[in-house]
């Protein structure tokens, strides 16, 4: 299952949107938590939706994404209040698959921030820079075991070790300048030797503006006027935790009368999954409607492994059609009749919308 923490300031919202997120009922405040939060998030997808319409089947299984809301005071080092991230909060974080760091842009005086201003901008810098430092006491500290462990190498581990030097201090630099390890210019090959550090930029970030209820209604705007670049989503999460207490037709008559669009908790996760580089398929009966989720690029017989391994190791081939088409035509069926159902190879790569049907023989 994909993973994403959620991270920010103390007093930010963080473990508001993640009871919005999760539907859980963890306490906010002052009161910060010591340890992260944990919970499963099933990502809602019309797609699925509509083809659970067209299906009627016993049981509908979206897509999930787990969420981690880590305690905001482990980040108070970076306004100057604190300790830097301890070496155990940064290795929960390097575990994720990706990052979201919820801003704070609403004003309380009931709830000040921690740095006694509300500034989006500045704190989604002093963020980057903690993640930042970070990386580069990582880095640090690997250079100097090397020079320590060089005198008793081998030639050949001496050439490695100039080579991984070479590659960590270009790295050092572009760092230093502003950088991101995702960003970096480094060969693929000089990446992947990297991998194993797990350099918290070289998660994706997702910056999600958390704003105040009186701008929810201007949230399509509000990232432009915060100067948010890159992977960025403006939501309230205070009005989306209230409204998962209500019944659906409630919850769209009060969206209505604040004038607030649906979908903003919707739209971070499906930002969360591009984020992760991540293709969404389906499979489809009387039994399931199903979504499933593999990386870019994933083989047919992958996504087979992701429903049973036993499709993968006895894989034959896959029955493709889009969802959308699948739709248009009413049934299986009638796609193959108008040759918009297509067999494909182990080698396929899955699309995102795919429908398959997995032929096998174990």
């Amino acid at each position: 299952m994909p993973s994403i923490g959620l991270i920010g300031f103390e007093r930010s919202g963080k473990t508001t949107l993640f009871n919005a997120l999760t539907g859980a009922q963890r306490p906010t405040g002052f009161a910060a938590h010591q340890d992260p939060h944990e919970g499963v998030v099933p990502a809602a997808d019309e797609r699925l939706a509509r083809l659970s319409a067209l299906y009627q089947p016993r049981k509908t299984t979206p897509a999930t994404l787990e969420v981690v809301d880590f305690p905001g005071a482990g980040f108070a080092g970076a306004l100057g209040g604190g300790e830097p991230p301890s070496t155990r909060l940064l290795d929960q974080l390097s575990q994720l698959d990706a990052l979201a760091h919820v801003v704070r842009a609403f004003e309380n005086d009931a709830i000040p921030h921690p740095a006694e201003r509300i500034d989006p901008a500045a704190d989604i810098e002093a963020m980057q820079l903690e993640l930042t430092f970070a990386d580069l006491a990582l880095i640090e500290k690997r250079l100097e075991r090397i020079a320590q462990e060089t005198k008793s190498m081998k030639a050949a581990e001496r050439v490695a070790a100039d080579r991984e030097v070479d590659v960590l201090r270009r790295l050092q630099a572009h760092l230093s300048d502003g950088g991101t390890t995702l960003d970096a210019p480094l060969a693929e090959e000089e990446r992947a030797g990297l991998r194993h550090y797990r350099f918290l930029t070289e998660r994706p970030l997702l910056t999600l503006l958390n704003l105040g209820e009186e701008d929810a209604a201007d949230a399509g705007s509000a990232a432009v006027r915060f100067g948010g670049e890159g992977a960025f989503v403006a939501l309230c999460a205070r009005l989306e935790e209230e409204l998962r207490a209500f019944e659906e037709d409630e919850a769209a008559a009060y969206r209505e009368e604040l004038g607030v669009g649906a979908g903003a908790v919707e739209t971070a996760l499906q930002e969360s999954f591009r984020l992760l580089g991540l293709r969404t398929f389906f499979t489809v009966g009387e039994d399931e409607c199903r979504a499933w989720t593999v990386p870019g690029g994933a083989s047919a017989q992958r996504a087979a492994g992701r429903i049973h391994s036993d499709l993968e190791r006895g894989f034959i081939r896959a029955e493709v059609v889009r969802w959308d088409d699948l739709l248009d035509c009413g049934s299986e069926a009638e796609a193959k009749k108008r040759a918009l159902l297509h067999t494909e190879g182990k080698d396929y790569q899955v699309q995102d919308g795919d429908v398959l049907h997995i032929l096998f023989n174990v």
